[in-house]
């Protein structure tokens, strides 16, 4: 089941975005397979881990991607004018895009981590094909929108990202810090994004 659920969100990209050409379809698709996943399964503890010295530094630090996207646009962007029209190519207007900031914020970081540390190695403290694969499926998303050369920057940071995160898991006994610190850093995105707009 492991090696099939690393590709969900890929399946899910290329027929909800490059198929249906909605963020959306992708979106509930990733999650739909999420939840398949999860079926029959013991759920880790969502709670555990919200109280630890790490959880305001690394809540403040995650919450940097909002400063980090919005002034350093202009550079990652591939093109002038691209955001806006990404956007709106891919159905992200008016109330679809409202009703993203929220969902994306707040139910997307959850699921994420149950998808993605229930499919960690036990006692893996050190980089695997799980780290690589969160962070590949990003670059397929933002492919077009972000000049090629910052792809790889993406690329090392979520790779890191899901570095800590799994070592977090497994150093404080469930998620809490995950979440946490995963809901700031894709709040600081769409927060950087709807000021870009």
């Amino acid at each position: 089941m492991k090696p099939i659920a690393g590709l969900i969100p890929y399946v899910a990209v290329l027929v909800g975005m490059y198929g249906f050409r909605s963020a959306w379809a992708a979106l509930l698709l990733y999650h739909a397979g999420i939840v398949a996943c999860r079926v029959g399964r013991r759920t880790p503890n969502l709670f555990a881990g919200f109280k630890n010295p790490l959880t305001l530094p690394g809540v403040l630090v995650c919450a940097m991607a909002a400063p980090v996207v919005y002034f350093l646009w202009p550079w990652l962007a591939a093109r002038e004018g691209i955001l806006p029209e990404w956007l709106a190519h891919y159905g992200l207007t008016g109330w679809s895009w409202r009703l993203l900031i929220p969902y994306f914020s707040i139910v997307h970081p959850i699921l994420e981590e149950l998808h993605w540390q229930g499919m960690a190695p036990e006692r893996s403290t050190g980089l695997c094909s799980q780290d690589l694969l969160f962070a590949g499926y990003h670059v397929l998303v933002l492919l077009q929108l972000i000049h090629w050369p910052w792809l790889f920057m993406v690329f090392g940071v979520l790779v890191g990202s899901s570095v800590f995160w799994r070592w977090a898991a497994g150093r404080f006994g469930g998620l809490g810090l995950g979440i946490l610190t995963h809901a700031a850093a894709d709040a600081g995105v769409v927060v950087a994004v709807h000021r870009l707009l």
